[in-house]
């Protein structure tokens, strides 16, 4: 394990109302059926978020794996849980082999990963080396595409494609609940266009949609968070932070390709290379 990836858990600081869990976890009840599940002692800082209705629930990425997030899932959830990555990079596939149902979004690059049922991303897909990760394999239970309806009980999630941060990923939009839970492409702290496989093209075409059609009263949950004046929380964001992240966005593809970071606001700063400047 590479020491500087964690600090102890008694350095943490969580603001209040978060709970502690399995002295790893951070716990913020979103409502009374909705938990964010933090990772603040990880340098990462992700966030997770267990949906559940009547005997269902949802795990929305499946944690980093530096701890299982199971036992959380178990204690919290319903009896039928299905997990669903967001995208396939490795913080984001770190527990799923805990869990035996998985829903995979249907895009061609996800569908191709798959062979005699199986699913396991390339490393330029997984980027998890430099943490001494290999990529896991797993069966999809159900696949799932862009505009179809997730049902969890009663409650409904539309499924968005959403790239820019990765050509896989996705975000759910709860019309009920009015959030987005956005997954890497909006967080509190550095985002990440400067990976293999982002595209700020991608990204401010992905903002723009959003902004046309979301309400201007959004609650955006992101999966990483920074810790704030109260402690660590789940990373919530607003209309207005993706309105900053596309003007930051399109005026660093207006300067033509170079490499850099960029604040964006006080909650977020953006990193990007020349390469992401193409596709």
């Amino acid at each position: 394990m590479q020491e500087s990836l964690e600090v102890p858990i008694e350095a943490v600081t969580l603001a209040p109302g978060v709970a502690l869990a399995q002295n790893w976890f951070a716990l913020r009840a979103l409502d009374d059926a909705s938990l964010a599940i933090g990772e603040p002692a990880y340098h990462q800082c992700n966030w997770s978020y267990l949906l559940s209705d009547c005997e269902e629930s949802l795990l929305w990425d499946t944690g980093s794996g530096r701890r299982s997030i199971a036992p959380v899932v178990a204690r919290y959830g319903q009896p039928r849980v299905t997990a669903f990555p967001s995208h396939m990079h490795f913080d984001h596939l770190g527990g799923i082999g805990d869990f035996e149902t998985v829903m995979l979004a249907d895009l061609p690059i996800l569908r191709a990963l798959e062979a005699d049922g199986v699913v396991s991303p390339p490393e330029r897909m997984f980027l998890g080396a430099y943490e001494g990760l290999t990529a896991p394999r797993f069966s999809v239970t159900r696949w799932i595409g862009p505009g179809e309806t997730l049902e969890v009980g009663a409650r409904r999630f539309s499924i968005v494609h959403t790239p820019g941060h990765s050509p896989d990923s996705v975000s759910l939009w709860e019309a009920e609940r009015g959030r987005l839970y956005a997954a890497d492409l909006l967080y509190c702290g550095e985002l990440y266009a400067q990976t293999p496989g982002a595209s700020l093209q991608a990204y401010a075409a992905t903002l723009r949609d959003l902004l046309a059609w979301l309400p201007k009263d959004v609650e955006i949950l992101g999966a990483h968070g920074q810790q704030g004046p109260d402690g660590h929380d789940a990373p919530r964001l607003s209309y207005g932070d993706a309105q900053d992240a596309l003007s930051v966005i399109e005026a660093i593809i207006a300067a033509g390709p170079h490499d850099g970071e960029r604040r964006i606001n006080s909650r977020m700063t953006v990193s990007y290379a020349a390469p992401s400047f193409s596709g």
